[in-house]
């Protein structure tokens, strides 16, 4: 029979109760649970949505929401929306994320892409996409849409964001580089294109410190690719970086001559130009307009042709037509040009207007050219390339100009037309001149195979014939004749040397009668000249026996 209890606390016997110990692994495991729950909570952060156009990559439960590598959130839901054009995600963040979910926030998939830059995202091959997360400004928001394509900048760079404007924004893309003396320094954030306007308005951002190299007097232009230009130079080509080529760019500076002024402020707005030349024109915004009439043809010049003054540019031509007058059906050629007086320093003279859009500027503009023509300033058409056939405006001083009398009635100053010196002007000439050459042969042409000319030339060659005749039968009988005059030739020269020899002794008798010597002298030179000439007619007549029909040609000795 067993012991009662009273009977063990009789005894003296007394056992306690142990708990068992396999009671503490319940009890930790609670506790841990407890604390890992209190974690969570803690730190548990708000739930937020964000919008994407696809959820390539995007898994429940395993896409992480990172920001430089540190996990932020995770993500819980994914439902797509009405229509199935996107995809809204829901995700639980942490407590660090939760100061930073502003409506600057900014969130997109990180994944393998291939781009200008270079090859981005290789990471994610093994461990899979994820959502990269660009804390913002702003206020504290919950839902968010994300980038298609990561921001080229993130928002803790140091540097200045601008605005460029437009007409045409070229190959300009996102993320095209900025560039300084050839040196990157800043990239295109994005672009937009006005439904109105339909102006390109092109936000980029500098880095620090280069962005104070931007001022308020800088210039930006479209470096894109490569500019081939064909201009009254010649041809001309451009290139910058193999970036710029394949993405575009943005290059900018202060042009020489220019004012660099204050650095320019966050969000400031500039133009964009399309090329370096036409940044470089931007310095001179004064502009006077004149009328020039063409003299001729227009060929080779356009709107935009150059106007040079003594071969440096002033200007261009901003307006070319062609005009009819009925009543004389006689055709005009009158063009506008531009002239920028900011491009010619007045010397000697008082001081300009300061403000070069005023009227009083563009007056004193006026008075200085009315005395430039007074003097002689004349317009010309001149030929800036043989290659291109591109001509220019000339204004040069003209030595003994006429006077010319401003007119009243056209709604521009007007300048003056001369005729053109160049090649044109030169082959024009030589076409008049052949034209009447061709002209001259032409009537020749027609007096030579006239029936008159035929005749005429029957009765020539009949004559000709009757002359040759002549000469044949004079030259039997010349020749006899010559025999002749020879043989009397000799006989006259024995006979005047006999007849010298007589007069001598004769000379010697006579002095003995007191005769005059000098008649004797006389008588002699007589003799011999006559036998000088009669050898010159024997010597002519042997070379030139047609004389003897024909006589001795007029002009000769």
């Amino acid at each position: 029979m067993d012991k009662l209890p009273n009977e063990k606390i009789a005894s003296g016997t007394i056992r306690r109760q142990r708990v068992s110990a396999i009671w503490l692994v319940p009890i930790m495991a609670i506790l841990a649970t407890a604390w890992l729950g209190y974690r969570v909570v803690s730190e548990r952060g708000p739930r937020i949505e964000i919008s994407f156009q696809s959820a390539e990559g995007l898994e429940v439960g395993k896409t992480k929401i990172k920001h430089r590598d540190i996990e932020l959130g995770v993500v819980e839901t994914l439902v797509p929306n009405e229509g199935l054009s996107s995809v809204t995600i829901g995700a639980r963040m942490n407590r660090y994320a939760e100061p930073h979910l502003k409506t600057g926030t900014k969130f997109w998939v990180v994944r393998p892409r291939l781009s200008a830059e270079g090859i981005s995202g290789l990471g994610t091959i093994f461990s899979g996409s994820y959502i990269e997360m660009s804390p913002g400004n702003g206020e504290a928001a919950r839902k968010f849409s994300a980038l298609e394509d990561p921001p080229v900048v993130e928002a803790d760079v140091p540097g200045t964001n601008f605005v460029l404007r437009a007409k045409r924004a070229g190959s300009i893309s996102q993320g095209a580089p900025v560039s300084h003396h050839g040196v990157k320094v800043g990239e295109v954030l994005e672009f937009q294109l006005s439904p109105d306007t339909g102006e390109s308005t092109i936000r980029i951002f500098i880095r620090a410190p280069h962005d104070h190299l931007v001022h308020e007097g800088t210039r930006f232009w479209n470096a894109s690719g490569i500019t081939v230009e064909l201009a009254s130079e010649g041809l001309k080509l451009r290139t910058e970086s193999l970036q710029s080529i394949l993405t575009g760019g943005i290059t900018f500076d202060v042009p020489v001559g220019g004012e660099p002024g204050p650095i320019a402020r966050q969000d400031s707005s500039f133009t964009l130009y399309a090329d370096q030349e036409r940044a470089k024109e931007a310095l001179y915004t004064s502009k006077i307009p004149f009328l020039i009439n063409l003299i001729g043809s227009a060929q080779g010049l356009n709107v935009g042709s150059e106007v040079r003054m003594r071969g440096i540019r002033v200007g261009e031509i901003t307006d070319l037509r062609m005009e009819l007058d009925v009543a004389t059906q006689e055709f005009f050629i009158p063009a506008v040009i531009e002239i920028e007086p900011q491009r010619i320093k007045p010397r000697n003279i008082q001081a300009m207007p300061e403000d070069v859009h005023s009227g009083a500027f563009q007056q004193a503009a006026y008075g200085i050219f009315d005395i430039l023509i007074a003097k002689g300033l004349r317009a010309r058409v001149a030929s800036g390339s043989l290659l291109t056939g591109q001509k220019y405006i000339s204004l040069d001083f003209v030595p003994n100009a006429r006077p010319v009398k401003p007119t009243t009635k056209e709604k521009y100053p007007a300048i003056p037309m001369v005729e053109s010196v160049d090649l044109d002007a030169v082959m024009k000439s030589a076409d008049d001149v052949l034209t009447g050459l061709v002209t001259t042969v032409s009537t020749l042409n027609s007096l030579i195979g006239s029936p008159e000319m035929a005749r005429s030339l029957k009765s020539l060659d009949r004559t000709l014939a009757s002359v040759d005749h002549a000469a044949a039968g004079a030259s039997k009988e010349v020749g006899p004749l010559l025999v002749a005059l020879k043989s009397a030739t000799i006989s006259a020269d024995a006979a005047i040397k006999e007849a010298a020899t007589t007069l001598k002794e004769t000379g010697q008798i006579l002095a003995g009668d007191g005769m005059s010597n000098n008649s004797a002298s006389s008588l002699l030179s007589e003799l011999r000249q006559s036998a000088h000439s009669l050898h010159v007619l024997v010597d002519y007549l042997e070379k030139n026996p047609s004389s003897v029909v024909w006589g001795k040609p007029k002009g000769t000795r």
